[in-house]
């Protein structure tokens, strides 16, 4: 269902957009933490959106911090497609703002960007937004950000499809405050693109998480493979367990800035 919403979202022709100003009057030559290479910078956003990371998506005077995915990039078109916003009160603002920034982790290095004129679309009854590809990139290469290897933690994940009524099982093999990404041996919950997995657990620190997953990617983990990766974010998490959430990405960061220094 990704793929194929992915794929007709992409082939549609859209209007060419002006590239975007530059969000302040800082020289790029004066901060090297800044990409402006347009090659550079397509090829980038290319292997984010390959890697279909949750980013993190701020528009001003929102109470609130949103989440949300690159769906793709058409370097021809000079456009950049992400996905709509979690939660939902986001896109009516953003639809009235028409500008936001964009900000997630790409090799363990925080990375951001702005995009303005922003434009509305939906496919299969889903909203997309696009905008001009950005012309500069907030990416500083020389500084370390600690990136956490939660495929090598063994924490099992299991749930049921609240459409097809079919159990959910795998295992996490990245993790966030706000959301987490499974790998599942076989898609056969059928699984697809904004479902929700209800009754869902994992094991944090000893500690039984219960909540709901809304489901906001779905890929194969390997071409020709039957196993499937698919991302997504918590809902109903208890206080307590997003206390107790936050506490432990909060150690395994800690722990790789150690492994860095090491």
């Amino acid at each position: 269902m990704f793929k194929k919403f992915k794929s007709a979202l992409l082939k549609r022709t859209a209007p060419s957009l002006p590239i975007q100003a530059e969000e302040d009057d800082l020289s790029p030559f004066e901060n090297p933490n800044f990409i402006t290479d347009r090659t550079k910078i397509v090829s980038l956003l290319a292997e984010i959106e390959g890697g279909s990371p949750l980013c993190t998506i701020q528009i001003d005077g929102a109470p609130e911090d949103y989440s949300s995915s690159i769906l793709g990039i058409k370097a021809d078109k000079n456009l950049i497609i992400i996905d709509e916003l979690t939660p939902g009160d986001g896109n009516r603002l953003l639809q009235t703002q028409k500008n936001l920034k964009l900000s997630t982790f790409h090799k363990g290095i925080h990375l951001s960007f702005g995009l303005s004129a922003i434009e509305t679309g939906s496919s299969h009854g889903i909203a997309y937004y696009k905008a001009a590809i950005p012309g500069r990139v907030y990416y500083p290469q020389r500084r370390r950000s600690p990136r956490i290897e939660i495929s090598a933690i063994d924490i099992k994940f299991s749930g049921v499809s609240e459409r097809t009524g079919i159990s959910v099982s795998g295992r996490l093999f990245d993790l966030s405050r706000s959301g987490a990404g499974v790998d599942v041996a076989a898609n056969r919950a059928r699984i697809q693109r904004s479902d929700i997995i209800k009754q869902c657990r994992i094991n944090v620190d000893d500690h039984d998480m219960e909540f709901d997953f809304a489901v906001r990617f779905v890929k194969p983990a390997a071409p020709n493979s039957p196993r499937v990766q698919m991302g997504g974010l918590f809902e109903n998490l208890s206080n307590k367990s997003q206390a107790k959430l936050s506490y432990f990405v909060a150690s395994l960061e800690r722990m790789e800035i150690r492994k860095q220094k090491a």
